[in-house]
This record gives C-alpha cells, sequence and structure tokens, in this order.
C-alpha cells in the first residue's frame, strides 16, 4: 500500500515544480510559444506542398515569423512572411469546418495608406497576380470608399 502524499520539503524539486505550475503566465507563455513554431511549421509546409514551383524554392521555414491565437477575437494561430518591396504573405488555419490552409499575399496600397490582401488559392493564382504586380512596382489601388482614403487594411 502506497503512502498518502504529505506537502513537500521546502526548497525541493517537488516543491519548486508545484510553485511553477500554479504560476499560469508561464503556462500562457508556453503555449504561445508551442502556436507560433506550430503556425511557421504550417506556413512552410503548405508553401512546400501547394507551391512547390514558386514560394516553395524562394522561402524556407526560417522566413517565417508566427504568432498566438488571439483568443478574444477568435483569431488562430498565424504566420508571416517578408517578400521584399513592400510584399507580405500570411499564413493561417481556417477556423470553420473544413480547417484549410488559407495564403493571403499583403501588398502596399499606392496611396500609402495600407495594404490591399488577395486570398491566393494556387500556384496559377500567384504567378497571374505576379505578372500583375510586376508593372506596378507591386503596389495596387483598392477601390475608393468616397473618402480621403481607400478601403485597404489600415498599416498599424
Amino acid at each position: 500500500m502506497t503512502k498518502p502524499l504529505t506537502s513537500p520539503a521546502s526548497f525541493s524539486p517537488l516543491a519548486l515544480l508545484y510553485d511553477i505550475a500554479a504560476t499560469a503566465h508561464l503556462t500562457h507563455r508556453f503555449v504561445q510559444d508551442e502556436e507560433r513554431e506550430l503556425a511557421e511549421t504550417a506556413a512552410a509546409d503548405h508553401i512546400y506542398t501547394a507551391y512547390p514551383d514558386t514560394l516553395g524554392q524562394a522561402l524556407d521555414h526560417e522566413a517565417w515569423s508566427g504568432f498566438p491565437a488571439l483568443r478574444d477575437n477568435n483569431v488562430q494561430p498565424s504566420a508571416v512572411a517578408h517578400l521584399d518591396g513592400g510584399l507580405w504573405l500570411h499564413h493561417t488555419i481556417t477556423a470553420d469546418t473544413d480547417h484549410r490552409d488559407a495564403l493571403t499575399l499583403l501588398m502596399p496600397c499606392i496611396c500609402g495608406h495600407g495594404y490591399v490582401p488577395t486570398l491566393l488559392e494556387d500556384e496559377r493564382d500567384l504567378l497571374e497576380l505576379l505578372r500583375e504586380l510586376r508593372a506596378t512596382g507591386g503596389a495596387v489601388h483598392s477601390d475608393d470608399t468616397g473618402g480621403p482614403y481607400c478601403d485597404s487594411i489600415p498599416a498599424t
């Protein structure tokens, strides 16, 4: 028969572990670090699989910076990669029922007030968009909303 659990002695390894487990922010930090890592890996895996002849050759795993979920806003973990010229890739796994990869190209708006997002479906989408962007130097303009600024996503 086992002995009943007694309180650990002060400064024992078990006492220290109990103190660590009681510290909620540490656990939260570990979860965030894991989410960042998983987001980077998911982004790299997606481009190697779905974009092997384009992004898979231009970006490596190290190009991605992961971000943890924002639970208050129901935002999934994501990763971004800077392409140069102000263009960025954003990758996340959608939270809807099909849980699919969503890869978005963020392009600077000509007006200078934000970014224009374009969801990429496949390599053909990407190649077509890159051909169009080459003529404009990588910047686009979103439809005006009638105000002084366009309806691009504000740069923050």
